[in-house]
């Protein structure tokens, strides 16, 4: 009898057991948290090589942006001003986008201002030391 005892025992502790491992939530395993994604303005001067260098660090991952956005934009060459592409599992931009802007093309705030002062300084180089010799008028 003490066979049968606990082979009953065993079945109930199992059984037990079962249940409260079928009614528990299931583990999972720790998956690190994907990259959020990210909606872009376009602004003018923006293409999808620039918007690519800012959001990936590689101008190359321009296709990524596009394959998201087919149903927005047709031609990759060619952006709407004001639409919103959607940046897949993009990353943490180090600069804000005028000034990465300024650094990548020249363009935007900062780099009106550099080209603006850039221009003065030509200007001041430009002008001549000595006077020139007056022409003989005939």
């Amino acid at each position: 009898m003490g066979i049968v005892r606990i082979i009953s025992v065993l079945a109930v502790v199992l059984l037990t057991l079962g249940t409260v491992m079928l009614s528990s939530q299931p583990l999972q395993a720790a998956s690190p948290p994907a990259s959020p994604d990210i909606l872009h303005e376009v602004l003018p001067g923006d293409c999808l090589h620039l918007i690519a260098g800012y959001y990936y660090g590689d101008t190359r991952l321009w296709e990524r942006i596009w394959k998201a956005n087919r149903h927005l934009v047709r031609n990759p060459h060619v952006l709407g001003l004001g639409t919103y592409l959607l940046v897949p599992e993009a990353g943490a931009p180090a600069e804000p986008y005028p000034d990465f802007t300024a650094r990548a093309i020249g363009c935007g705030p900062a780099g009106a201002a550099r080209a603006s002062r850039e221009q003065a300084e030509k200007r001041a180089e430009a002008v001549p030391s000595q006077a020139s010799p007056p022409s003989k008028a005939r």
